[in-house]
């Protein structure tokens, strides 16, 4: 009996190391796809939250943040590492389809954030939060003028370390695109150059950038969504739809779209099954 009991804790154990590796692997992914947001993955899959926690409460428990960070971390890196080299030839070959299976992947995560964001219950207020937030990121978009798909200019100390910032910011405000935002500065694919090769010269410069941004940030975002829940994930609805509509490709005729459409239920699915995974 006893030995049953360890195997069915070792095999729990397992699981959860294994699921949470997956969640960073999707985090990775998302933090260089266009249109997807980090935050709002962590957050559909509960682990936002937690996180944040472990992370400002390191040094006093820093054991049971290394349990919940490392596996993340983990799957993290090896999303980044795999998928950079990727997108870089998926966006050049087939734009349209590869936009089509990001947008389903950001719908089929919102079912899971809307249920963490009502777990106190629904306010009508709610719905002001989320217009606004909504408001908020199409004005954003358009005074942001846009960039040719080649994009700006090399990258040098600042603007890596702006290319860190950025990062840092969607990575802790859920429904934020760190790529999508890098896409508009013109820095997108001269990041994901610096990343999938190994550029560590720039890597360094990213990294002082995303911990300068997260250290101002994280505090503040664990009071908020600690104090005011359901308005701050009501208000990353709104930035999540409103990310969604400024990546939107339009539609193509014929066949074309048929496809893209099946790419997009096809990203839903999975990112569905993924949260659903994660929230078990």
């Amino acid at each position: 009996m006893w030995c049953n009991m360890m195997k069915q804790n070792k095999t729990f154990h397992y699981g959860e190391f294994i699921k949470k590796i997956l969640v960073g692997l999707l985090l990775g992914i998302a933090w260089i796809t266009p249109g997807l947001s980090a935050g709002v993955i962590t957050a559909a899959a509960g682990l936002y939250e937690p996180i944040v926690h472990a992370i400002v409460n390191f040094p006093k428990e820093y054991q049971k943040s290394i349990r919940l960070l490392f596996p993340i971390g983990l799957g993290v890196g090896c999303g980044i590492l795999l998928f950079s080299r990727v997108m870089q030839e998926l966006l050049v070959i087939a734009k349209f389809p590869v936009l089509y299976l990001f947008l389903g992947l950001v719908a089929g995560s919102t079912p899971a954030l809307f249920k963490e964001a009502n777990q106190g219950g629904f306010r009508k207020r709610f719905i002001g939060a989320a217009l606004l937030a909504f408001g908020v990121v199409m004005v954003t978009g358009q005074l942001i003028p846009g960039v040719t798909e080649t994009g700006g200019s090399e990258l040098n100390a600042f603007t890596a370390l702006l290319c860190g910032a950025v990062v840092a910011f969607g990575s802790i405000i859920p429904g934020i695109s760190s790529s999508l935002i890098l896409m508009y500065l013109g820095f997108y694919e001269q990041f994901l150059a610096a990343v999938a090769g190994l550029n560590l010269r720039l890597l360094v410069l990213m990294g002082v950038g995303f911990g300068l941004i997260a250290l101002l940030l994280l505090n503040l975002v664990d009071y908020l969504f600690r104090r005011y829940r359901g308005i701050a994930y009501h208000g990353v609805l709104g930035v999540l739809f409103g990310s969604m509509v400024l990546i939107f490709p339009g539609f193509r005729p014929g066949m074309a779209l048929v496809l893209d459409l099946v790419y997009f239920l096809a990203g839903a699915a999975l990112s569905f099954g993924t949260m659903h995974l994660s929230a078990r």
